[in-house]
């Protein structure tokens, strides 16, 4: 993978690029370019657009309004509740578990968690899928650092991570990348994380994920995960049975909900669901906090490396980027900027169909994953594509029904966290 003063070279000129060059380019690149909805960035390949508008900007009821003002406050105040009645229970070592990436989003939480919570005993956890951003990580070093709290890396095998997006990236559902890698991605940490709180009896895991991300991908309309849910054990990830592709000490590390007693089961917490934070907002308080140097906030900075390769494989197999929708739906409710994400999809589109502005990065996730071009439909025939188990290019972009196996629901008993699997790290 490409070191980090490559990385950031890459990425600052390629954001240089969307925000100079693209908006005289792509006027003459527009053939290669999906026409998409003048009020959001929804592309014509996801929804069909009439008079320039996409299905959600038609309608005279919002499809994807956020929770009312008044349900925040009552999420908030519940959140607040439940962290400050932590220090007065029993008798623990940590009174709550942070999911820190070294992003700016987590990078925000952690630090507002201290700062409002300052009698709790915070773990900030950090789970290295392998394929981590180098600034990323020296972030969380510094971060860590700086705030003084404790922190703990889990660093999986990467025999096993590269097994997993290899076979994911390979058996893509109809909701792509999103559906089916990020899938992956994001069970696969929450239940590491889950295992590490129930062994070390942390009630609660607060996470940083966006409103669109709670939605979209757990298919929760709340901040916080259900009892019920925690109950349960993983079976399945994006319609993949978990047994199908992992070994047995594998399986250790998905949760597995009966194995706990009901007092050891942690909840996860969302805070973003209900802070009404904007994207723009929390770039500048990570900055004026100084808790990175300008520029890491980017998120393509520190976002993991199989990031444009996911992007690159949606393009070419569905037709857009299966991120598109979660952004699109952040522009209509006023908490994305609507140009920088406009032209930052262009950009990939125009990259997948030509070839251009691909750098080294498309092809060194390929060598890691062990897989060429044509297994994940780049540069291929139609004949290679559709051997590739790639239903959306079957099923359509569209309304297609959500992949089964999200969440917990539907799931039957793995075992606890395989610790002799895991190298732990600070």
């Amino acid at each position: 993978m490409p070191a980090k003063a490559q990385l950031i070279r890459d990425v600052r000129r390629f954001e240089w690029y969307i925000r100079h060059v693209w908006p005289i380019h792509r006027r003459l690149a527009h053939k290669h370019l999906t026409p998409r909805c003048r009020r959001c960035i929804l592309p014509q390949s996801y929804a069909p657009l009439v008079d320039g508008l996409c299905p959600h900007c038609r309608a005279t009821q919002s499809t994807d309004a956020p929770p009312s003002p008044a349900r925040k406050l009552r999420m908030h105040a519940d959140f607040d509740r439940r962290l400050r009645a932590l220090p007065a229970e029993k008798a623990r070592l940590y009174h709550a578990m942070v999911l820190f990436s070294g992003g700016k989003d987590s990078s925000y939480m952690l630090h507002r968690l201290l700062q409002e919570y300052p009698d709790l005993r915070l773990l900030a956890v950090t789970v290295d899928n392998t394929f981590m951003s180098p600034v990323a990580l020296e972030n969380i070093q510094e971060i860590i650092r700086r705030l003084g709290v404790d922190h703990l890396t889990l660093r999986p095998k990467a025999a096993t991570m590269e097994k997993m997006y290899r076979y994911a990236f390979t058996h893509l559902n109809d909701k792509g990348c999103a559906g089916t890698v990020d899938q992956f991605d994001g069970d696969f940490f929450s239940d590491l994380s889950r295992n590490l709180a129930a062994k070390l009896e942390i009630p609660y895991i607060v996470c940083g994920l966006s409103p669109a991300q709670v939605e979209n991908i757990l298919h929760l309309r709340d901040y916080m995960t259900s009892e019920q849910d925690e109950a349960l054990a993983r079976e399945q990830v994006a319609g993949i049975r978990l047994r199908d592709l992992f070994d047995e000490q594998e399986m250790n590390y998905w949760w597995n909900g009966p194995a706990w007693p009901a007092e050891r089961r942690p909840r996860m917490l969302f805070p973003f669901y209900f802070w009404d934070l904007d994207e723009s907002f929390i770039k500048r308080e990570v900055l004026r906090l100084g808790l990175m140097p300008r520029g890491d906030e980017s998120p393509l900075i520190t976002n993991h490396q199989l990031i444009p390769l996911m992007g690159i494989v949606d393009m070419l197999t569905l037709g857009y980027s299966s991120f598109e929708p979660e952004f699109a739906s952040m522009v209509r409710q006023g908490k994305a900027d609507r140009r920088h994400w406009l032209y930052s999809f262009e950009t990939l589109e125009y990259a997948a169909k030509t070839g251009h502005l691909l750098g080294t990065a498309v092809d060194e996730a390929l060598a890691r994953l062990s897989l060429t071009r044509a297994q994940v439909g780049i540069g291929g025939t139609d004949d290679t594509l559709d051997r590739l188990c790639h239903p959306a290019r079957a099923v359509g972009p569209a309304g297609a029904a959500n992949a089964p196996g999200h969440g917990l629901r539907g799931a039957q008993p793995g075992r606890a966290l395989a610790e002799h699997h895991l190298e732990t790290v600070s």
